[in-house]
């Protein structure tokens, strides 16, 4: 026991991100970690606890006015953490892979006489605590916002907190068993790079499951009705493959001891195989994986024959995409991440039902009313601003070199010249996904040419502005230790930073614009220039930080 804690220790100092010695660093980051629990965690929380709540009462509304007697009040709380599950297995996979298998700590961990069930339980709890850190939050939020509607005593709060920190054990023992099983009998996955395709298939086998249970349903209403009664085949699915969720929900629900017992043993099952798979299986699989170790090397010549002359900013853009695209932890976080706001976006609008917010401002946006033109210019920004940021291109620019850092050192190429080619990464990247969704938008709203040219400007000069300041934060203590690429994102600060920064100055800028509009009654269109020339001002001033300041801070990096 006492080596399992010492292990689980190491796994998880080994995933932080390393501080900075000096006091002005510190206090900036400590300034920065407050302004991120304000802005992303606690909005986070409270977003859902209130969907969590709010569904709840829809589905008490539904047993009370049309006597739905065999209805489940407990179901909201239940399709929710059934989704955190498969949210938790489907990301999980690629972090316990690489963690049992691919980080660097295997070979002097192996020789050690450390028992594999105690090798592998240790680093099961560490990739258990260090990446539920979010999930404990929403599930947090999810049972508060039941609780506080239906059932809120001692009992179900204790049952609910014990749940909370228990509930991603069974999704990451179906990714441990799956790994153990793959890198055991199959050459399926020779190295971390092809997990992407296992990644991907789970984000299909996901969208499709929630399409089934979704389809046909006109409203949140008639959904809420079919959830209360029990009627959504998604709920159906995910009782079978997550039955730990039907127990414990039950528990909280109705207080009810023995369902709670149930849902703690079948964990405690859960876990019991795994261990025994483990202790079997794991040190063979960790075998096969340096035994096919193949490495194919091209002669020299060959290499210099495919060469071609072109400018060292050429050359630096074409390294820094192939980066991103062909690493998938990368491509995966970075790219494919921009694809989920239009799923975001459609089911907020889904999830209003009749009452629907977003097309009321549409509405009056092409009645060219007030209020709509407004809501609209305000939301192109913040829209801009938040993909900018959510994508960490920018804001892990320098941490993604890792060990490599030294590059950015000692090649001929100014740094200037590489902080500027690594903005333009992003930007291209942000950019891209920005102005195809702005196609969209503009499409919908039947926008004017002139007003599409003002919205492409607030765009572009968002997605710039934002680009640098997390370049800036990202050269100020870039996360350069990390053990594969995924650990280069996972638990970068300056992430969360860059967001919760973005937030404050798109509320700061979208609630004066409101302001000045519906209460000072000045013109739109002056806001709107106003907004614009703002923008121009803060690249450029960020741009002028990342040049000189920025520059100084990557000479000061210790290799």
């Amino acid at each position: 026991m006492k080596m399992y804690a010492k292990l689980v220790r190491t796994f998880l100092l080994s995933g932080e991100m390393p501080k900075s010695e000096k006091k002005n660093k510190v206090k900036f980051y400590l300034t920065l970690g407050i302004i991120a629990t304000i802005f992303i965690f606690i909005p986070c929380f409270i977003l859902m606890a209130f969907l969590v709540g709010s569904t709840t009462v829809g589905i008490k509304e539904e047993i009370i006015y049309n006597m739905a007697n065999q209805a489940n009040i407990g179901n909201a709380l239940l399709l929710v953490i059934q989704f955190i599950c498969i949210f938790s297995m489907i990301f999980g996979f690629n972090i316990v892979l690489n963690t049992f298998y691919f980080s660097g700590d295997i070979e002097h961990i192996l020789p050690l006489p450390i028992k594999p069930r105690t090798l592998i339980s240790s680093k099961f709890t560490a990739v258990l605590i260090s990446e539920s850190v979010m999930e404990f939050i929403f599930l947090i939020a999810a049972f508060l916002g039941f609780l506080v509607i239906h059932n809120l005593n001692i009992t179900t709060a204790i049952m609910s907190l014990i749940g909370v920190f228990t509930l991603p054990i069974l999704p990451l023992v179906y990714c441990g068993i799956i790994a153990l099983i793959i890198m055991r009998f199959t050459k399926l996955i020779k190295n971390r790079n092809n997990t992407l395709t296992i990644l991907l298939l789970g984000i299909i086998i996901l969208l499709g499951i929630f399409a089934i249970g979704y389809l046909g349903n006109d409203s949140i209403t008639e959904f809420v009705h079919l959830l209360a009664n029990g009627q959504v085949k998604f709920l159906d699915v995910m009782n079978y493959l997550f039955p730990s969720t039907y127990f414990l929900v039950e528990a909280v629900t109705n207080t009810n001891i023995a369902a709670f017992i149930i849902y703690l043993l079948i964990n405690a099952f859960a876990f019991v195989v795994f261990m025994l798979l483990a202790d079997k299986l794991y040190i063979s699989g960790v075998k096969r994986i340096s035994n096919n170790a193949i490495h194919h090397k091209e002669s020299i010549n060959k290499v210099l024959s495919n060469t071609k002359k072109i400018s060292p900013a050429m050359t630096y853009l074409k390294k820094e995409l192939k980066i991103l695209t062909r690493t998938p932890s990368f491509f995966s976080n970075c790219i494919l991440s921009n694809l989920l706001w239009p799923i975001i976006i459609i089911l907020i609008y889904l999830i209003q039902g009749q009452d629907n917010i977003i097309l009321e401002f549409v509405n009056h946006y092409k009645q060219q009313e007030s209020l709509g033109l407004l809501v609209v210019f305000i939301s192109i920004f913040a829209i801009s601003a938040l993909l900018t940021t959510a994508n960490s291109i920018a804001s892990s620019s320098i941490s993604r070199d890792g060990k490599h850092a030294s590059f950015i050192k000692y090649i001929p190429v100014p740094y200037q010249t590489q902080l500027n080619v690594k903005a333009l990464v992003s930007i291209i990247v942000s950019f891209t996904f920005n102005g195809i969704y702005l196609l969209i938008i503009c499409y919908f709203l039947q926008v004017t040419f002139l007003d599409f040219i003002l919205f492409f400007v607030v765009s572009l000069l968002s997605c710039i502005f934002f680009t640098y300041l997390g370049i800036y934060l990202d050269t100020i203590n870039p996360k350069l230790i990390w053990e594969d690429e995924l650990n280069a994102l996972r638990g970068n600060e300056n992430t969360f930073f860059s967001m919760a920064i973005s937030m404050i100055i798109t509320v700061i800028l979208g609630g004066g614009i409101y302001y000045l509009n519906r209460v000072v009654l000045i013109p739109l269109s002056i806001l709107k220039g106003m907004l614009i020339i703002l923008l121009v001002m803060g690249t450029i001033l960020v741009y002028s930080k990342v040049m000189n300041k920025g520059v100084k801070n990557i000479e000061e990096i210790e290799i």
